[in-house]
């Protein structure tokens, strides 16, 4: 697995370095290279530049890797299976435009790939509350009801500390927090988160808004 945005062409393919004790040089195969026989996924796609995408051509059409660099001359074994996810221009996609001009990949690149998918995030209200409020149950089932003699009032002020925590302090109060309060939203409180969310998903729907998904 690797990222279009973190991931170069000698990442990909393969690099050749020198062993400054022995002064010789060897190869180091990259992504494609690791992945022979099984699958290498690459996210963002979109992202990588056009020159670190190329490079991965000889990889997807004859699954195989040739370097020649430093006095090695080599070919190596990359049967694998590229799966690749990218985003469309603009971050939605546009049905009125074909799969190209939704993309910012070439034909080259495309040709090389055996089927293309369009998951597409559909704005539907009916299934923007059903996941609203399987987030928010799920949510509340992590965390299980605290008396309600330990919450303390939202409107209590509490004194400012100005100097600085120790650091052996401050680990045994995360640890508190982590197995002694359980923090709960009410059901109403849900029922505004959910309908928070499904108010900014229609207006994500006009031709101006930002894409909104659930993180």
């Amino acid at each position: 697995y690797t990222t279009g945005k973190g991931a170069s062409a000698v990442g990909l393919t393969a690099s050749v370095r020198k062993d400054y004790q022995t002064g010789e040089y060897t190869l180091e195969g990259g992504a494609l290279v690791l992945a022979d026989s099984g699958i290498c996924l690459i996210d963002e796609f979109d992202k990588m530049n056009d020159a670190d995408r190329t490079s991965i051509h000889e990889a997807m059409e004859q699954q195989s890797i040739s370097i020649s660099k430093a006095g090695i001359v080599a070919s190596l074994s990359a049967k694998c299976s590229v799966v690749a996810a990218a985003n469309p221009v603009g971050g939605r996609y546009n049905p009125s435009l074909t799969f190209t001009d939704n993309v910012d990949l070439t034909d080259p690149i495309l040709s090389r790939f055996d089927a293309l998918c369009v998951i597409r995030d559909e704005i539907d209200i009916f299934q923007d509350e059903r996941l609203a409020d399987f987030v928010v149950c799920t949510h509340m089932q992590n965390h299980p009801r605290e008396p309600n003699d330990n919450v303390r009032p939202r409107n209590q002020e509490t004194e400012a500390l100005y100097e600085p925590i120790d650091q052996d302090l401050l680990r045994k109060y995360i640890l508190y927090a982590r197995t002694s309060v359980f923090p709960k939203i009410s059901d109403v409180d849900a029922d505004k988160l959910a309908n928070f969310y499904k108010e900014i998903r229609s207006a994500a729907s006009d031709s101006h808004g930002l894409p909104m998904t659930v993180g």
